[in-house]
């Protein structure tokens, strides 16, 4: 027997036999840790290897035994001892991820048997065995007393051992007499993630050497708070950007196809998974009390303390990009991972859980803080917002975020202010706006003046804000010239007011009657001439740019997430902007690197009228043959999409006053066909 062995089996086994009811009282614990600790025993196993500052560790059945090997450091009779007893560990919580000593123990729930080799350490758990030795005691635990390895099991294991061995791994654990299937369905199910914030293990091999599974972890340092984690998991592989503090950190893919995680993949890990949910697109990882099963977070001083770091890591990350004036594709990616999952404006409708201590401590972090940002006000599209502001010296959040599912609750959330009129003020007399633009500012000027909330004197005649023969100009510019308002503007406004006289004493109050009725039309709209049907097949389709029928898209999603998945499904560069105003919903460029612009209709029939707003239908003629109409019609298992390529040349549509939109009502329903999971 080794000395090992010997040390720690010798006082064990005397106190079994002097307290054989204690055994069995430890028997009784030892299931209910198997029960709490149900398919995480390799979980459990991967902390151990971590802890031992391994890192590889690897699994592979031979025979009826599982074996379990890691390179880290041999097992010590501290190790042994801790092993054995019950909460006993001498890993200090923080530095070591196991520090209550009883995770091993649940491996009871898939094997009858245990063995250990590493160093000079040989020894083996079984009940068998212990009851021979404590024989007035039919329950007795798996893991208490060690006992020498029998010789037909080392016959067995030699060669296993040895080559192992040789391949540099140092301690090795062979579970024999499995229970079931259980253990082969656990290990080979182990999600890749759960070695994310693990400090020392990069490399996890399932199964021989032909045909092995391996998870590994590459773990690149950016900065002094930042890593990059290239996680890789057979042909599979992905990215993750891992924002450290002192005691927790903060983890966010970095994957090119997928805009956020699944709410139930994005969890807290107290270093291992746990199944508590974050409520955010990322995973965080800290000093975090759990449950004893390890999976369910405990809210004492300890993780409320962690909570309020990761709410500051958090509120750094918030800031870096809040900063970029002009974010990419990648970083509007990255920005929608921040994004709450749910509507932080709700908390104090929902129970306390992670997440709402979590976005709690963001809020708490953030107000703490002196930065003044300002945010798109909800009455000015996104891309004139973006021209006003470019180049200013305020902090001003992109509107290219206003498009992220999210983003706008948890703004209003920490309180971030909307620009207001005040604060454009300076800019409008330098900066020349968009049609469409001008229309917002002058009817939400026309809305404010006619309720008084506004008045005559807050309002600056050199405001570049009025469209005269296209260009927009001045109001000291529209008075000189006499001209009239382009119609086109007069239709924009009129459409977001409903009615046209809040224009008109606008125009008045700001100049004179006699002005207002020089410039303005007097019905304050003007006719218009129904295009008529050119018939042709368009561009779209005869280049055969029209996605494949064959993709798998999912069921009772709206229209607009139909048509965005269906082309960044067919390798097309996406973006969703239809909470920006700008006339369509959705901007596409093709693998050939066109541009499209794609407004989507959904339809509950065949054949189903359509309107067009009169900034979509503007938009749709300046656009010409890149600007596109998605007809979408969900039925049942099948969903419907036709493309109409340059609308405004290619339908025909009928003017009607429903605070002016566009009609369509005569077109060919002709369109793809999509199977819906």
């Amino acid at each position: 027997m080794n000395r090992i062995l010997e040390s720690v089996r010798q006082p064990l086994l005397f106190e079994a036999q002097s307290s054989p009811n204690l055994l069995a009282d430890l028997a009784g614990l030892e299931r209910y840790i198997a029960e709490s600790y149900s398919s995480r025993s390799f979980i459990e196993l991967l902390q151990n290897a971590d802890d031992a500052i391994s890192s590889r560790l690897k699994i592979q059945k031979i025979k009826n035994y599982i074996v379990v090997a890691n390179d880290g450091r041999e097992i010590t009779v501290q190790d042994f001892e801790a092993l054995c007893r019950s909460a006993a560990s001498q890993k200090e919580r923080n530095s070591n991820i196991g520090y209550r000593g009883i995770g091993f123990k649940s491996v009871v729930h898939f094997a009858d048997s245990v063995h250990i080799f590493s160093g000079e350490l040989e020894a083996t758990f079984s009940r068998e065995l212990t009851r021979l030795v404590v024989p007035n005691v039919e329950n007795v635990p798996l893991i208490r007393i060690p006992h020498e390895i029998n010789q037909s099991v080392r016959n067995d294991l030699t060669l296993t051992i040895n080559a192992l061995k040789s391949e540099g791994f140092k301690t090795i654990f062979v579970f024999s007499n499995l229970v079931g299937q259980l253990v082969e369905s656990e290990f080979e199910g182990i999600d890749p993630t759960a070695i994310l914030f693990l400090r020392n293990l990069s490399e996890i091999i399932i199964g021989d050497n032909q045909e092995s599974k391996i998870i590994c972890i590459e773990r690149e340092k950016i900065d002094d708070v930042t890593l990059r984690a290239i996680l890789r998991h057979g042909s599979n592989s992905c990215r993750w950007l891992i924002f450290q503090g002192q005691n927790a950190s903060i983890a966010l893919p970095e994957f090119e196809d997928v805009i956020k995680q699944d709410p139930s993949d994005a969890v807290v890990h107290a270093f291992l998974p746990t199944i508590e949910v974050t409520g955010f697109g990322v995973k965080v990882n800290g000093n975090i009390s759990t449950d004893p099963s390890r999976t369910k977070v405990i809210y004492d001083d300890i993780t409320i303390s962690t909570i309020k770091e990761l709410g500051k890591i958090y509120v750094n990350i918030l800031e870096s990009y809040f900063l970029i004036q002009e974010p990419s594709e990648d970083q509007c990616r990255k920005m929608s991972v921040l994004a709450p999952m749910f509507d932080p404006r709700m908390l104090g409708l929902q129970k306390k859980s992670f997440r709402t201590y979590f976005i709690e401590a963001i809020k708490s972090e953030f107000s703490s803080r002196t930065s003044n940002y300002f945010y798109k006000p909800k009455w000015m599209n996104s891309i004139d917002f973006e021209l006003l502001t470019h180049g200013s010296n305020e902090k001003i959040i992109s509107p290219k975020f206003s498009s992220i599912e999210g983003i706008e609750p948890l703004i209003q959330y920490l309180g971030i202010q909307y620009a207001t009129l005040e604060f454009l003020s300076p800019l409008l007399s330098t900066r020349a706006v968009s049609i469409q633009g001008a229309s917002e500012i002058v009817s939400y000027l026309s809305k404010q003046y006619s309720i008084k909330r506004i008045g005559i004197e807050n309002i600056s005649l050199n405001w570049k804000i009025w469209s005269v023969k296209k260009a927009i100009i001045s109001m000291h510019e529209v008075i000189k010239s006499s001209e009239k308002f382009d119609n086109d503007f007069v239709d924009l406004i009129v459409e977001k007011n409903g009615v046209g006289n809040d224009l008109r004493r606008l125009v008045a109050g700001i100049s004179s009657s006699e002005v207002s009725d020089k410039i303005l039309p007097k019905t304050e709209s003007v006719s218009y001439t129904p295009l008529t049907v050119v018939s042709h097949k368009s561009d779209f389709e005869k280049t055969e740019r029209l996605p494949n029928g064959n993709l798998s898209l999912v069921k009772w999603r709206s229209a607009e997430q139909q048509i965005f998945d269906l082309f960044n499904k067919k390798g097309w560069s996406a973006i969703d902007v239809s909470r920006q105003n700008v006339g369509y919903d959705i901007e596409a460029t093709s693998i050939d690197g066109r541009k499209y612009y794609i407004e989507v209709k959904s339809l509950n029939f065949k054949g189903q009228e359509f309107t067009l707003t009169s900034n979509e239908e503007a938009t749709a003629r300046e656009k010409g043959t890149s600007y596109i109409i998605a007809l979408v019609l969900q039925q049942n298992d099948e969903l419907s999409v036709m493309l109409i390529e340059d609308p405004a040349s290619s339908l025909k549509f009928e003017r009607q006053c429903k605070q002016w939109v566009w009609l369509c009502s005569s077109y060919q329903f002709n369109p793809t066909n999509y199977k819906l999971m």
